[in-house]
């Protein structure tokens, strides 16, 4: 069975359709839990700090740890240090991916695995997966749902700059979702695929 890279643009709406593929038996996983795991090792806290400078240190923790919303805002605004940053943080998030497949397959060898990853193109991990799922909607959309969670106007645009774009990774996905209609509609587009991939 494959293992499919889910992917899309900050807003599209990948967390909901991620779900939904958990909801009709697939192995799920989000590949933004194992960067946050990530940035809490010392070691690379240590790697970025290098890049990024001191002030994304976290004044509010006695430990070490990463003031997360401001190394956002230092990376998505420059993309030399997003670059850089993304080159100590990647290589260790694709050994996760692999390690969390492999552990699945050896006890399921027929297991549908599906892994949300925004940045997956970007990051080059295309190669790594079976199948290619994008999810899009219309930018008045993705706006409203970011808007939702708190982000900004300028944070959310800032954001969508630093990714390729969706019309773009469309065109190399082997599937799309159309994510601008209803629950219902986008569950059955979800349904349809795993239908003819399993």
């Amino acid at each position: 069975m494959p293992t499919i890279g889910l992917t899309g643009n900050f807003g599209m709406g990948k967390s909901t359709v991620l779900k939904m593929f958990a909801g009709m038996g697939a192995h799920t996983f989000n590949i933004d839990s194992y960067v946050h795991f990530i940035l809490e090792k010392p070691a690379m806290i240590k790697r970025i700090v290098k890049v990024l400078g001191k002030s994304v240190l976290s004044k509010s923790s006695s430990k070490l740890s990463l003031n997360k919303k401001r190394m956002a805002s230092m990376v998505f605004s420059d993309p030399e240090k997003r670059s850089a940053v993304e080159k100590i943080i990647h290589p260790e998030v694709l050994r996760l991916l692999k390690q969390a497949e492999a552990k699945i397959l050896k006890k399921e060898p027929r297991a549908v695995i599906v892994f949300e990853v925004p940045l997956l193109y970007e990051a080059g991990y295309e190669k790594y997966f079976d199948k290619i799922v994008v999810v899009y909607s219309n930018r008045e959309n993705a706006i409203k749902r970011l808007a939702e969670k708190g982000f900004s106007n300028d944070e959310a645009f800032s954001r969508m700059r630093a990714q390729m774009p969706v019309s773009v990774k469309m065109k190399f996905a082997d599937y799309s979702i159309n994510n601008n209609y209803t629950l219902e509609r986008t569950q059955n587009r979800v349904s349809r695929i795993l239908a003819e991939i399993s």
